[in-house]
């Protein structure tokens, strides 16, 4: 879900977004970002998304 609302983002509106991503931020020790990052690399723009990710949760 969470590479899904970093390609989203910009259909997303923002106040929910952030709300999200606030979510996200509290359960950053519990992802498993070696799966996350496998699923960003079945994307062309992969490291993009991983680097969103890296920006906005972490």
């Amino acid at each position: 879900m969470l590479i899904e609302l970093m390609r989203f983002k910009s259909k997303i509106p923002m106040d929910y977004y952030k709300e999200i991503i606030g979510n996200y931020r509290k359960l950053s020790y519990e992802l498993d970002f070696g799966v996350v990052e496998d699923y960003a690399a079945m994307f062309k723009s992969g490291s993009k998304l991983m680097n969103m990710i890296q920006m906005e949760v972490l």
